[in-house]
């Protein structure tokens, strides 16, 4: 898909919001969280000149500019390096908000550092301001029609450890570096009702076996469940700071296969077992004026409203 959007250099950026102090960008990691801002933030505020992109289609950042500068290539890492060069050439300006996903910060595996116009997400992922009961019961009643036994509260009991789970699990296998990930056929075999340390064990196990010996850099088994315990310690509070995006939609499908499986039988509903498309409509189910208690979008709600006349 492609976006018909100018890429700008960060000089071709330094000048227009030098020039051009009254705009109002917010850059996001991809186009999901862009549409979502836009539907939430933007499109009530009443100002022409507040945008929203996702920063790879606006920005040319290449990955070596990344590399360099000793930043995790990907999205996050050209939200951070952007937010850096703007803060350190443009001090204090007004024009721009970057949006990070939190990830793994809450175990102190990833970095959030304080820099002006930089925001986190109050949470690990845009996808987390989902994990409520308002949402999860606008999704189980009006858009799947799940039975009235099946409630918010008992989803969103029964994730909570897989949840959990599967986010250590993805950091430990992001620190061995060596690039796998946990093969999909674990995933949907996932038991949401039956979750241990067994389940665990089993992910790592199916994820080293998709490597050769050599291609594992001495990572073991046992390495990886040491790693996750360590980190495990120091999971504690709310379930939102220790989910990954994509998993949510993942583990409600996979509660939901197992206790009403019968709601994805039909035609409508049965591309909704895909977690991507899920999450499309997971995302649709948020409602406004939940996000407005949100420390993140009361900020760029205020932020996005305010014109220089």
């Amino acid at each position: 898909m492609s976006i018909d959007i100018p890429r700008r250099t960060v000089d071709e950026l330094i000048t227009l919001y030098t020039v051009e102090p009254e705009v109002r960008d917010i850059y996001t990691e991809g186009r999901s969280d862009k549409n979502f801002l836009q539907a939430h933030v933007i499109d009530f505020t009443n100002n022409p000149l507040c945008t929203a992109y996702a920063v790879s289609d606006r920005v040319d950042i290449p990955d070596g500019v990344l590399i360099q500068a000793g930043i995790m290539v990907g999205a996050r890492g050209r939200i951070q390096w952007l937010a850096e060069q703007l803060a350190a050439r443009i001090p204090n300006h007004d024009s721009v908000k970057l949006i990070a996903d939190r990830d793994f910060a809450s175990v102190g595996a990833d970095d959030s550092s304080d820099i002006h116009g930089l925001i986190y997400t109050d949470y690990s992922s845009m996808e987390a301001y989902a994990l409520n009961e308002s949402t999860i019961s606008k999704l189980l009643g009006a858009a799947l029609g799940v039975p009235q036994h099946v409630s918010a509260g008992k989803v969103l009991v029964a994730i909570k450890s897989t949840l959990v789970a599967l986010f250590l699990i993805r950091l430990c296998l992001r620190e061995s570096k060596t690039g796998v990930r946990i093969p999909p056929k674990t995933l949907t075999k996932w038991d949401v009702d039956k979750h241990s340390k067994d389940s665990v064990i089993a992910a790592f196990r199916a994820s080293l076996q998709t490597l050769s010996a050599d291609e594992r850099n001495g990572v073991t088994l046992e390495s990886l469940v040491t790693r996750y315990e360590m980190y495990e310690e120091k999971v504690g509070g709310d379930v939102r700071n220790f989910s990954n995006g994509h998993d949510i939609s993942l583990a409600i499908i996979l509660y939901l296969k197992t206790h009403c499986g019968h709601v994805f039988n039909s035609d409508v509903r049965r591309p909704f077992q895909s977690p991507k498309v899920f999450e499309v409509l997971l995302m649709s189910c948020i409602e406004r004026r939940v996000l407005l208690k949100e420390p993140l979008f009361k900020e760029l709600t205020t932020w996005a409203s305010c014109r220089i006349d």
